[in-house]
């Protein structure tokens, strides 16, 4: 009995130990909560500003604020943790934590720092056969010399950049690639329906981009790289340069809309910042080509020019002056007067080519390969209808070797094949009569007094340099006027536009040609398109053929 009694108190004993002692609750203090609040309060702030700062896309005052403050309600939590963050910080699973925080961070970090990186130095390539989405080398050139900031300020409207019929996407793309080309290009994009200080300030439509640089500016609309390029030299120097077009004697007209007008040069150098005006010696007491002439034009005149106008152009050369002179065929003037100072005789009778000429017109000659120059880098094949030809004189060396003599030295540009002939008869059917001069013939050509003649011989003077003088002539009005725009044949404007260029020394400028769009056509055999198709309807036929079979088997087994 004593034993039993013993075994009851033994088993009420275990009972009354296996019942869960009464816990111990510890109440924060004051301290404590108000470190609780300040922690969610600091997370809340930084969550705030971040948004804010995301929302304006920059950090203004108040982000800035509220981040500060958030870190400072932060730092006040951990202090007031401090042994309870210390304590979790040792433990192993915060350890792991960390050192996958940590990698998160050196992942991001690096991250960022290639976008960083990519930022600053933009490597960029453009796969397309004719680099249609890259700026030519020129416009890299111009980027390039520029010693002060250029604006381009961009004004496109939400409702400019939905129109199916505005490429505001390419020009934006445009724009980007003139601002990673220097950081002294800044583009600045506004919606003249919005931002209306702006679009009072430089009276601005949809559509207008605003080059602007110190006190210069330029405006441009339709965003060609032509276009802004030739904006960006004209106000980085200063001033437009001009250029006179000769009028009174029958010359091309600049407007008009008349087959032989010159509308479409006058344009294209109008929107590479030239100062395009008329000229009319003949209205003047002692005619006198302007001092601010850059370069003096003379397309396809009828009569003869006077003798005072004569005088005066040559007055005008012999001072360094550019001409660029597009002679038409007799009996039209060849302007013998002028050009034969500079070795260029113009021959009375028109080029007939039965081997290079177009669809088989032989008064009309093609040159494919035109000599190598500056003037014609590029062009490709040119179509010269209905054009005389010229003989080019120049004094020959002293010596094999030696410096080639004071005087001008004239160059051919472009020539007609061996076959051509200078017909002279020009009536009836073209045939080559005994005793008209033979192939090639030279039906385009300059001269260039602005670059010294060659090194000199050591031990002899220096040979003298030129005046500056340049001349470009070509026999044939028809090239530059719009005959052969309005037949889809540009490459006579092109010609033009680089002779100008070079003649006004901007050769920044003389090889921007426009890009064109080649369509990427694949041709395949019937051998070829059978295994295509097979490769994309039979192939993937067969692999869920055999997929199907195998569910098929695995279900009835």
């Amino acid at each position: 009995m004593p034993n039993e009694k013993a075994n009851k108190s033994n088993n009420n004993n275990s009972r009354g130990s296996s019942r869960p002692q009464a816990s111990t609750t510890f109440e924060p203090t004051g301290l404590e909560k108000a470190g609780l609040i300040s922690g969610w309060l600091g997370l809340l702030a930084i969550i705030v500003g971040l948004v804010w700062a995301a929302v304006t896309k920059h950090f203004a005052t108040a982000s800035l604020a509220l981040g500060i403050g958030g870190v400072a309600l932060g730092l006040f939590w951990i202090v007031i943790n401090i042994s309870k963050v210390a304590a979790a910080v040792r433990g192993r699973q915060a350890q792991l934590i960390l050192n996958s925080a940590a990698f998160i961070l050196v992942i991001l970090g690096s991250v960022v720092l290639i976008n960083y990186i990519g930022a600053r130095h933009h490597i960029r390539k453009d796969m397309t056969k004719s680099q249609q989405f890259s700026l030519s080398e020129q416009t890299r050139k111009v980027a390039q010399d520029l010693d002060q900031e250029v604006r381009l300020i961009a004004f496109f409207s939400e409702e400019y950049k939905r129109s199916p019929y505005r490429n505001w996407l390419e020009i934006a793309d445009r724009l980007r690639e003139y601002e990673m080309l220097s950081p002294k290009i800044k583009v600045e994009q506004y919606d003249p329906k919005i931002d209306f200080s702006k679009q009072k300030e430089y009276d601005a439509t949809d559509g207008l981009i605003v080059v602007e640089s110190g006190d210069h500016q330029e405006k441009v609309y339709g965003g060609s790289e032509e276009q802004l390029t030739s904006a960006i030299l004209a106000v980085s120097q200063g001033k437009k340069t001009k250029a006179y077009f000769l009028q009174g004697h029958g010359e091309s007209p600049l407007e008009g809309g008349e087959p032989n007008c010159v509308t479409t040069l006058k344009d294209n150098l109008e929107n590479q910042q030239y100062e395009v005006k008329t000229l009319s010696l003949m209205a003047q007491k002692e005619p006198q080509v302007p001092d601010d002439c850059a370069v003096l034009a003379i397309i396809g005149p009828q009569k003869p020019l006077h003798e005072k106008e004569v005088q005066a152009i040559k007055r005008y050369l012999d001072q360094g002056g550019k001409l660029f002179a597009a002679v038409g065929a007799p009996p039209a003037p060849g302007l013998k007067e002028i050009l034969s100072s500079y070795g260029i005789t113009p021959l009375d009778g028109i080029v007939m080519d039965p081997q290079m000429s177009l669809w088989g017109q032989v008064n009309v000659p093609i040159v494919n390969v035109p000599a190598s120059h500056e003037i014609t880098r590029g062009l490709g094949a040119v179509i010269l209808p209905v054009t005389r030809a010229f003989t080019l004189e120049s004094t020959p060396p002293e010596y094999p070797g030696g410096p080639p003599p004071p005087g001008p030295h004239p160059v051919a540009l472009l020539e007609s094949s061996s076959a051509a002939w200078l017909e002279t008869t020009l009536k009836g059917q073209p045939k080559r009569d005994p005793g008209e001069q033979g192939g090639p013939l030279v039906m385009a050509a300059l001269v260039d007094e602005a670059t010294p003649p060659s090194p000199p011989i050591p031990g002899m003077p220096p040979p003298p340099s030129g005046n500056g003088t340049r001349v470009v002539v070509v026999g044939t009005p028809i090239l530059v006027s719009d005959t052969l725009i309005r037949q889809g044949i540009d490459v006579g404007v092109i010609f033009a536009l680089k002779s100008i260029a070079w003649l006004v020394e901007n050769e920044k400028l003389i090889s921007i040609p426009p890009k064109e769009t080649t369509p990427n056509r694949v041709t395949i055999s019937d051998r070829q398109r059978n295994l295509a198709i097979m490769a994309v309807c039979l192939l993937p036929a067969l692999v869920m053929l055999a997929g199907a079979t195998v569910w098929w088997q695995r279900r009835r087994g």
